[in-house]
């Protein structure tokens, strides 16, 4: 089968992680349809041969699926932010859940793995984004009296770039700063490099934006977040959660976990501005932070400060400090909470984890790939166990998901 057949009658049985709806052809291959729903029947046209399988576009929709609707934005389909704002949001929650199960079973080779003891339904689809990065397109504004440029997303073709002036994900803050940004001083000041940066705008909790072309100056004021009621300091270049209601719930239910357990020994991975530390407040008697980003640990201590709580803070990657850390701590008697990027934990921080075997581990992911893969590691050879599980829905309209797993060593 080549790029450019045209093949009927092709009905959409799932929707697989990252967005794309899978069927199997008749002649059994594997065929992934972006923008499709479960049950649609499609004329799709083969748009990319792999060994194992194919990709395909719809070309048309025979018979609609289950809770296809009309999508808000009219970038849909050409911008690759979003990937399910053609079915209610019923049906991605669904997506979602079986998304979770599935990496467990495939990729993590789990044959029994806790039932979901949560899913938590964003309040808002729309909207919630604190954060939006855009890349730099053509139009100098040759006919301003200062240069600009305009900035905007890349699309599903990982070639094409286009404007955009507005993106429903984000809240309102940021979208009424898009065009003065580009507009503004550091605007033309980036129009005129030859390799101009990005644009990134963050809100705060107060409703203010900030945004910087490229790298955040550790000049710029921090922002203001709030976590249970309290104010979080936050370098404008570091890490925080991009919809705050639903890393609200995260925090809480993970300590909900953390609790009953009644360790005294805390420590926190990836950390960031020390978010999980501070959420936890006095629940544990010691605690250490470790992050690699040099302002966020210098928030982490103003916030703990603030928050009246002692901690010892190691600045360096988890991978390079974590078994300087856990060779002073009683396993029996720590925990260990992991949040890595998507790509996952770095494999020394999995070989350090099953050397020092601390009594249970919370691995917050945004990817549940390598989650899967990570737990399957944790968990080989009967080192660790999963007992709990949650799945938190911080990227509404999009192909992710925030996962939770609670690990007992066996």
């Amino acid at each position: 089968m080549e790029c450019g057949t045209i093949i009927r009658d092709v009905e959409i049985s799932e929707l697989v992680f990252e967005g794309a709806g899978f069927a199997r052809l008749d002649n059994g291959a594997a065929v992934f349809v972006p923008n499709s729903a479960v049950g649609d029947v499609l004329t799709i046209e083969i748009t990319a041969v792999h060994k194992n399988f194919y990709n395909g576009a719809i070309r048309e929709i025979q018979k609609p699926g289950e809770g296809r609707c009309e999508p808000l934005c009219p970038f849909f389909g050409k911008c690759g932010g979003c990937s399910y704002q053609h079915i209610d949001y019923s049906c991605e929650v669904k997506a979602k859940r079986a998304q979770f199960a599935t990496a467990m079973r495939r990729i993590g080779h789990f044959e029994s793995f806790p039932e979901l003891e949560l899913f938590y339904i964003a309040p808002r689809r729309f909207g919630y984004r604190n954060k939006l990065k855009l890349e730099p397109l053509g139009g100098k504004g040759k006919f301003s009296k200062r240069p600009y440029l305009d900035y905007g997303f890349c699309g599903l073709d990982n070639s094409e770039f286009f404007a955009v002036p507005k993106c429903l994900l984000a809240m309102d803050a940021i979208n009424d700063a898009i065009r003065s940004a580009a507009r503004g001083e550091w605007g033309a000041q980036n129009a005129k490099r030859r390799e101009p940066y990005p644009l990134t705008l963050r809100a705060d909790s107060k409703g203010n934006c900030a945004f910087f072309f490229g790298f955040a100056s550790s000049r710029l004021p921090w922002l203001h977040e709030r976590l249970l009621d309290q104010e979080v300091l936050v370098p404008v270049g570091s890490f925080w959660q991009v919809n705050p209601e639903v890393a609200s719930a995260l925090q809480k239910h993970v300590r909900s976990w953390l609790e009953p357990i009644g360790a005294r020994t805390f420590v926190d991975a990836y950390a960031g501005v020390g978010t999980f530390s501070l959420a936890f407040g006095d629940l544990f008697q010691y605690r250490v932070i470790i992050e690699s980003d040099a302002q966020a640990v210098n928030a982490s201590r103003k916030n703990h400060e603030n928050f009246g709580l002692k901690a010892s803070f190691v600045s360096g990657k988890t991978e390079e400090a974590l078994g300087n850390v856990l060779c002073k701590t009683d396993s029996r008697d720590t925990v260990v909470v992991l949040d890595p990027p998507r790509t996952g934990c770095h494999p020394n921080v999995l070989k350090v984890l099953k050397a020092f075997k601390p009594e249970n581990i919370a691995y917050v992911s945004c990817n549940p790939t390598t989650l899967a893969r990570d737990l399957e590691k944790l968990c080989e050879n009967g080192g660790y166990e999963p007992v709990r599980a949650a799945v938190f829905d911080m990227f509404p309209a999009t192909a992710h998901f925030e996962s939770a797993v609670l690990l007992k060593k066996a």
